[in-house]
């Protein structure tokens, strides 16, 4: 490994009963390079990190650049250099579990921003020579988010839509739709991505429990939409809304739908025109098949009740710590606080309306799939179990889905309900808990 050590002088108050004294201390910072065998030597090494700096998208698997790499280099974490400017570095890294005494050695783009961020924050850090077409050329393996082609990027997107050649695409008829909570649509009228459409979740869902709507008025609507099961369907919005249809239009018997990976910021990001026109898609005669065709997607209270009976299903309450111990809970339409007996907590984010815990810093990409395995892990959750997520109404844990079933899991459902169903409906609402558990994710549904 080649450094390049840097004397950096720093100015310290330190401060004691006497006068302030200012002492004059010398910090040494390693920067330097490094090879494919000292990456591969590095990986053993329980102190170094392998940082991908490259897109969230090329991280999970997509070649953007054409140069035949789907992927990273196993063990990687990702920390896009573009994301520095979304929030705050001490925490993105804290997040990938870097911590001070780490040395970090980046591959990817722009690695010299991402190399003098990191020297600023005070760790060792060196540079892969050649990064992934080097790793590549050495003819070593790569990892990927397993289902990446269900979270596309931006630019995936821009192509589709002008007509050239992308791969992961068979030629069938196309619907964009920006998803929110607006019957007039008025954030679609603001600006959206060229072709889109609006699509109002109320019309998928109702109150007062905010469960799905019978299974002939989704097909109605998606016949109204102008989708049927063969269409190819593009969704992005607010990430939940936008999930909480997909999972909905999935349920129905929708074949293939893909989340917009960063949605109308990264659209935006790019540089890429936006529209304001409101147009309304042609209807369709025929969804093309009865609804549901995958009715084991969704679960309703007495699925619910089952799997918490059994050794391999579980219940992941997608709900903020504050939600799950019952300090609040969470919506002005919910009175009742707690969180589902037996229920697992998945972490989720600050309050029911954000999900920081499963984003990227921005708040619109998908958090790096291996944080989202790490924080698993770290939780309990087994993921061969049948996983059933909730949380207050279905939009957290629809977009948890959609992130899990990326990430290849099999056995995965939401439970429709969630916690409003749960705790206002007479055989279920004494079966809560409140306060903080003795060993979390271990309490056990009674009878």
């Amino acid at each position: 490994m080649k450094k390049l050590l840097v004397i950096v002088t720093l100015a310290i108050g330190l401060i004691g009963c006497s006068n302030g004294v200012v002492e004059q201390k010398e910090q040494v910072i390693k920067v330097g390079s490094i090879g494919v065998n000292g990456v591969q030597r590095a990986k053993k090494d329980k102190n170094i990190v392998i940082m991908d700096t490259r897109s969230y998208d090329e991280y999970n698997g997509w070649d953007l650049d054409g140069n035949g790499i789907n992927g990273h280099i196993p063990g990687a974490v990702n920390y896009p250099t573009s994301a520095i400017k979304d929030g705050n570095v001490e925490k993105a890294l804290e997040r990938k579990g870097i911590v001070a005494g780490n040395e970090i050695i980046i591959y990817g783009k722009n690695t010299e921003t991402m190399k003098d961020t990191l020297i600023e924050k005070g760790y060792i850090v060196s540079i892969f020579d050649g990064g992934v077409e080097k790793w590549a050329e050495e003819l070593l393996s790569f990892e990927k988010l397993k289902r990446y082609e269900t979270i596309v990027p931006v630019s995936w997107v821009k192509d589709l839509l002008e007509g050239k050649k992308v791969i992961h695409y068979d030629g069938r008829s196309v619907k964009v739709f920006n998803v929110g909570w607006s019957e007039k649509g008025k954030p679609h009228m603001k600006e959206h991505i060229p072709g889109s459409y609006w699509m109002h979740t109320g019309w998928v869902e109702e109150g007062p429990l905010w469960n799905r709507v019978d299974d002939n008025k989704i097909k109605a609507e998606l016949e109204k939409e102008g989708i049927t099961t063969d269409t190819l369907v593009l969704i992005y919005g607010d990430p939940m809304a936008a999930a909480r249809f997909g999972i909905i239009a999935k349920y129905a018997g929708v074949d293939d739908i893909r989340i917009i990976n960063g949605g109308l910021k990264a659209w935006k990001d790019a540089g890429y025109p936006i529209e304001t026109e409101m147009k309304i898609p042609e209807p369709v005669k025929e969804f093309g098949a009865t609804v549901p065709q995958n009715p084991e997607l969704i679960v309703d209270l007495p699925k619910a009740v089952e799997l918490l009976k059994t050794e391999d299903g579980d219940l992941i309450s997608i709900r903020s710590w504050k939600e799950y111990l019952g300090k609040v809970s969470g919506y002005d339409y919910i009175k009742p606080r707690g969180r589902i007996m037996g229920s697992k907590w998945g972490m989720a984010g600050s309050d029911p309306w954000h999900l920081e815990d499963y984003r990227g810093m921005d708040q619109f990409h998908m958090r790096p799939y291996t944080e989202i395995q790490k924080m698993w892990k770290d939780l309990k959750i087994n993921s061969e179990n049948h996983l059933a997520f909730y949380c207050g109404t279905g939009w957290r844990a629809s977009e948890v889905w959609f992130y899990a079933q990326a990430m290849g899991l099999e056995r995965i459902s939401i439970y429709d309900g969630g916690w409003k169903e749960w705790s206002e409906t007479k055989e279920t609402k004494k079966k809560v808990l409140k306060g903080e558990p003795k060993v979390l994710n271990e309490e056990n549904f009674i009878n």
